[in-house]
């Protein structure tokens, strides 16, 4: 990734503000277990230990769609919030530890620092600054996560893939009934030739008798061992 340099005290001003500002419950945040974004989102805040860091613009707009958090996550984030930080707020550089606790291992994420840049968690130079409050933390925490999982389907999309066309011998981006019955067992989903059948006619859109690799994946939706987006 191309990252452009800018003189260090302009941008550490740009991001830090002097000017205080009213500081509320983080717990307040999480409405029914639903992070929910407060007006301080968008201002620093000076406290005794150091700086609170502003949210970026993305995890902002993630905050807007009000996931649901379940309370036992939201307990377990909690508590491994006060563990590390035994105050009301987190050094940034701590927020590693805090994703190994939740069993995420950042060192063997290759697009770890590419996660921090983009929320605006470390300079340009690799330097951690500032800290988090809980609810940003927590923001972090499932923006993580959900990152995670979505480079996670789409490994899995790719080996299915891979899968697929290892059976379209003549490469035409389709397999025929025997291939899909051939396939499905390869992958532990075992079906008869019927079966096969039967979910070609499920999921052949335009009636060739064949299915391509989208209309493949449309047969693994139907079947709850596998899930596919």
């Amino acid at each position: 990734m191309s990252i452009q340099r800018t003189n260090s005290q302009s941008r550490v001003q740009n991001r830090h503000s002097d000017n205080a500002t009213t500081h509320e419950s983080n717990e307040s945040t999480f409405k029914n277990n639903k992070p929910i974004p407060t007006m301080s989102s968008n201002t620093h805040m000076r406290t005794s230990n150091g700086i609170l860091l502003k949210k970026s613009q993305k995890l902002l707009q993630s905050s807007e769609q009000k996931r649901q958090v379940a309370h036992d996550k939201l307990k377990l984030m909690r508590h491994i919030f006060t563990n590390i930080s035994n105050s009301q707020s987190m050094p940034v550089d701590r927020l590693t530890d805090a994703l190994l606790a939740l069993g995420h291992d950042t060192r063997k994420d290759i697009n770890y620092q590419d996660f921090l840049i983009e929320h605006e968690l470390i300079e340009s130079s690799g330097t951690f600054v500032g800290l988090l409050d809980f609810e940003h933390y927590a923001l972090l925490v499932l923006e993580y996560e959900e990152k995670l999982h979505t480079e996670e389907e789409a490994l899995r999309r790719l080996d299915l893939k891979i899968a697929f066309e290892c059976f379209d011998l003549n490469k035409d981006g389709t397999v025929d009934a025997n291939e899909l019955s051939t396939l499905m067992n390869i992958l532990g989903l075992p079906i008869t030739d019927q079966e096969a059948k039967e979910m070609i006619d499920f999921a052949d859109h335009d009636k060739d008798s064949l299915l391509s690799f989208d209309e493949f994946l449309v047969v693994l939706t139907q079947i709850s061992t596998i899930d596919v987006p």
